[in-house]
């Protein structure tokens, strides 16, 4: 028999054979109403107390999210960091979160986890503002109408028009509606008082276990042909006429359907369709809905079940060997493409565990502190030890960068976060290269400062959300991704380094103690830095020019992206030439190059913030108000140093 789980002709999902239902009621649609009936569900599906099982097994099942297929660990911190701008929660990995709100949600009620930075909204809804700006489901949840109806108003405004309290009402309700929604994701496998069976006689009659009288959905609807059997008597009768068992009975049934109808559409794309070359996966809801005849997908969400089941006793043998069945009934059966990325998972959750850029991020400041305490005591041996942690640092970053590249099949350089990161390695690169040309702390002021400073950046970015999304399709070509956005990148990171030692030779000239080889070896270095960096940006701007031209046509159109990476080109072109036709000096050659630093961001992502023409991403979003910033001071500094050095000579 075929159980067509919330059937689209809303009739009972027994009624193959002629069944007539018990009356459900209406169905609401409203988005308020449908969170209320969660909330209302929400509670007596299980015991609030914490497991202690060991989750290794849980956080390596593969879900297909924002098109992706990754594990469970990383979708549980990129949505607790949705959530809370964290990764963890408590000082416990974020995966021990996801558990909880999954098998077991009435522990997460009051777990801190919203985080709301704007206090008009706490104070909108009478909620007492917290010092974290963070607060609970039990705390927003009475208040949620309001929420609604002030997400309603901030829907009709343009997007470019909202407020900044505007867009936080938007992102609470969508981030609670994800929330409540989730907590319903596994509860087909918990216990709820909506199949408490207290007749002995009826639980024979459906095989269920005669020691229990509390069961879960997926309890109830395995034994659908026993009701089938049980209910088919029933045809011909009339309620006045029912036994209590056969009221019993049918009020199990009733609210099998029901559950039926209301659980669906929940975002948890655990379970891969039954459809060949099909790359959709969808949750154990929706595919119950649609398969639930098939026996594989059965099997499937069994084993969901007895996860939850081993979680909840806390069943360790049971737990492992239900996750990793299920893991491995996933990978049999989906295409060649979503195999592979299953197959990746144990790689992804070395790279979350091992958290390489941060190690990078705290060694490349160890080493920047040595600079600077290089200036009261500078030894060999000090200078020694700030290169070796510098290439630690660096061996670091480039192992997570390789990984992030064998995990997405393609170039670290698809989105800003990951051109942060890649640039900033570049400029390691280059600042050790001129350390151990000048060996006069030059090189390991630049490594550890611009890695420093990328890495900081890119953490930004990596606050969005998953940084290892998939690719903008205007990108999809991994051949010219290895040549020209690499190219162009490592361009950026060559005028950068080269913008950042025109800095420090401003600030030699302006040290009275400063001699004249000092002052002589930074600039040698600025000259190669910058044509360097004129060269590969050339390079990558040609072999985007060949890039546009094979994908839309045209070589050049004159496209704000195109224009800045001309712009980097023109600029480079003008301090050398300048140079060579000695219009400036070395005091113009620093001053322009450290103004390129200007042009390079603007010509990275600066030109974004238009929104106009084909390389327009949206990389940058919420990154004006920094450049700006960044943009003002650098006048300033150049304005005085120029100023300071012109009254000096």
């Amino acid at each position: 028999m075929k159980f067509n789980l919330l059937g689209h002709d809303k009739s009972c999902p027994y009624n193959g054979r002629g069944m007539t239902c018990l009356p459900v009621g209406k169905v609401h649609h409203a988005r308020y109403l449908l969170l209320l009936v969660f909330c209302f569900n929400f509670g007596g599906m299980s015991a609030s107390a914490q497991s202690t099982v060991n989750l290794d097994t849980f956080k390596n099942i593969p879900i297909l999210d924002e098109g992706r297929v990754k594990p469970l660990d990383t979708y549980a911190q990129n949505l607790l960091l949705r959530f809370s701008g964290r990764r963890s929660f408590d000082r416990k990995p974020a995966i021990e979160w996801l558990a909880r709100l999954l098998l077991d949600s009435d522990s997460v009620r009051d777990d801190k986890i919203f985080m709301i930075n704007s206090l008009d909204i706490p104070m909108a809804l009478k909620i007492e503002p917290a010092k974290k700006r963070r607060y609970s489901y039990a705390q927003i949840e009475p208040e949620f109408v309001k929420i609604i109806q002030l997400a309603e108003v901030a829907e009709t405004i343009a997007e470019k028009e909202r407020s900044i309290v505007e867009q936080e009402v938007l992102r609470l309700y969508y981030n609670m509606m994800q929330y409540a929604k989730l907590t319903q994701a596994l509860s087909f496998a918990r216990p709820h008082d909506d199949f408490h069976v207290h007749d002995a006689a009826l639980r024979k009659k459906i095989h269920l276990p005669a020691e229990q009288t509390k069961f879960s959905f997926w309890d109830i609807v395995t034994r659908s042909e026993h009701l089938y059997a049980l209910t088919e008597k029933l045809e011909d009768t009339t309620p006045e006429f029912w036994s209590e068992g056969d009221k019993a009975l049918m009020g199990l049934v009733s609210n099998l359907y029901q559950w039926s109808l209301l659980y669906h559409k929940i975002p948890f794309a655990v379970v891969p369709t039954d459809i060949a070359e099909d790359e959709t996966w969808l949750s154990p809801w929706d595919i119950l809905r649609e398969n639930f005849h098939n026996e594989i997908i059965r099997k499937e969400i069994g084993l969901l079940h007895t996860i939850a089941v081993g979680y909840r006793t806390k069943d360790q043998k049971m737990f492992d060997a239900a996750a990793k069945a299920f893991t491995d009934s996933l990978a049999g059966r989906v295409i060649k493409k979503q195999r592979k990325n299953i197959e990746k998972i144990p790689l992804e959750l070395q790279y979350n565990k091992r958290h390489f850029f941060l190690w990078a991020k705290l060694l490349y400041g160890l080493a920047f502190f040595l600079f600077l305490f290089s200036f009261f005591k500078s030894t060999p041996i000090l200078r020694a030890a700030s290169l070796w942690i510098i290439g630690v640092g660096f061996a670091s970053q480039l192992t997570g960068v390789i990984m992030r590249c064998i995990i997405m099949s393609r170039p670290p350089v698809t989105n800003l976060y990951e051109t942060f990161v890649f640039v900033g390695l570049i400029c390691v690169l280059l600042g050790v290269i001129v350390e151990l040309v000048n060996k006069r702390w030059l090189g390991i002021m630049v490594a550890s400062l611009l890695g420093l400073l990328f890495l900081m950046i890119s953490a930004k970015f990596s606050a969005e959300g998953d940084t290892m999304r998939m690719m903008v399709a205007v990108l999809d070509s991994n051949f010219w991704l290895a040549t020209h956005v690499v190219t162009i990148t490592i361009g950026y990171a060559g005028c950068s380094v080269a913008g950042l030692i025109g800095h420090m030779y401003l600030i030699q000239r302006m040290m009275p103690s400063c001699n004249a080889q000092t002052l002589q070896s930074t600039y040698r270095n600025l000259l190669g830095t910058l044509i360097f960096g004129l060269a590969t940006t050339f390079l990558g701007t040609f072999l985007g020019g060949i890039w546009a031209d094979q994908s839309w046509g045209r070589f050049w159109g004159w496209d704000p992206k195109e224009n800045g990476a001309l712009l980097i080109v023109l600029w480079c072109s003008i301090i050398l030439h300048a140079k060579v036709g000695r219009l400036i000096g070395q005091k113009g050659v620093a001053i322009f190059s450290a103004l390129g630093l200007i042009v390079v961001m603007w010509a990275w992502f600066g030109v974004n913030l238009l929104n106009v023409g084909l390389h327009s991403y949206g990389f940058t979003s919420g990154i004006a108000t920094g450049l700006i910033v960044y943009v003002i001071a650098e006048i300033i500094f150049l304005t005085f140093s120029g100023f300071y050095l012109r009254k000096k000579t």
